[in-house]
């Protein structure tokens, strides 16, 4: 019998997982939504008909981004053993260069499944949510008015692709390859994500946004390595926040913990560590 779901079935079993566990898990709704649920990409597992175990797959030019879950009335039954199983196969690994294993860092579960896994601990990012509104509003204007940069926004296109691949590769330290191949493969919805910081009308960094459950999430915010220590990034960031705010979203990022100076940053305009997310590489044989 072939099972199907929907992306409510995903939410509703996301919702459960979460409130059972205690923990905030990373399923990339932006790039789920971006797709279909029947278009093969994510795997599901089904008991007794219904949706028990969901594993996504997001590719990121040259790498591979695994998260998942399964109802904690249904663990240890070799679940999602099986999808990760079915999602790793030959033609995967070899289509991507990396290919990591995400996990909220307060997960237990997740942890002791990772340990079966061959894979190594990579890295964490830290999760943080501007938790006084209007903070960004008066550290502005704490600011003295000759010190603010002057910055404006655009939403970038088609023809913004190579500014955004070179930005992207300078500083995040991608390889112009895999920069390129993440644009080539993003969806017109999540290309319009992106917006070009601008300064007097020229490119000076990225930022892209991501709206989902009233929550504004920041990602791939970078200024030109050649433009830094102008306050372009405070000002993009203050710009944003007033913008997100305004139509009612809280605002979130990400940020590495090997970042302290955009983390500094990030904390200077009212931001704070919320939880982290774990990432593992997974070990080819």
């Amino acid at each position: 019998m072939t099972h199907t779901f929907t992306w409510d079935d995903v939410a509703a079993l996301q919702k459960n997982v979460e409130q059972r566990d205690g923990i905030s898990l990373k399923l990339n709704w932006d790039t789920l939504l971006a797709g279909k649920e029947d278009d093969g990409v994510h795997l599901a597992g089904f008991r007794d008909g219904k949706l028990v175990a969901f594993l996504g797959k997001y590719s990121f030019g040259g790498s591979l981004e695994i998260c998942g879950m399964v109802h904690p009335d249904y663990r240890r039954q070799g679940i999602f053993t099986g999808l990760l199983e079915r999602a790793l196969d030959a033609p995967t690994r070899q289509a991507h260069a990396k290919i990591l294993l995400n996990a909220p860092g307060d997960s237990q579960t997740g942890k002791r499944f990772l340990d079966s896994v061959r894979c190594r601990f990579a890295f964490s990012e830290y999760q943080m949510k501007l938790e006084a509104p209007g903070f960004a509003g008066e550290h502005a204007a704490r600011t003295n008015d000759s010190d603010v940069v002057s910055v404006s926004l655009a939403s970038a296109g088609e023809g913004d692709k190579a500014i955004l691949q070179q930005l992207d590769s300078e500083g995040f330290k991608m390889e112009p390859e895999e920069a390129r191949r993440f644009y080539e493969e993003m969806s017109p919805a999540e290309l319009a994500q992106n917006e070009l910081i601008l300064l007097g009308g020229e490119p000076a960094g990225k930022i892209r946004v991501s709206r989902h459950e009233g929550e504004a999430w920041i990602y791939g915010f970078v200024v030109d390595a050649r433009l830094r220590g102008q306050g372009i990034g405070s000002a993009a960031l203050r710009h944003v926040i007033k913008r997100e705010q305004a139509a009612g979203y809280d605002v979130w990022l990400e940020v590495a913990l090997d970042n302290p100076n955009a983390k500094k940053l990030y904390e200077n305009v009212g931001f704070r560590v919320q939880r982290s997310q774990d990432y593992y590489e997974y070990a080819r044989a």
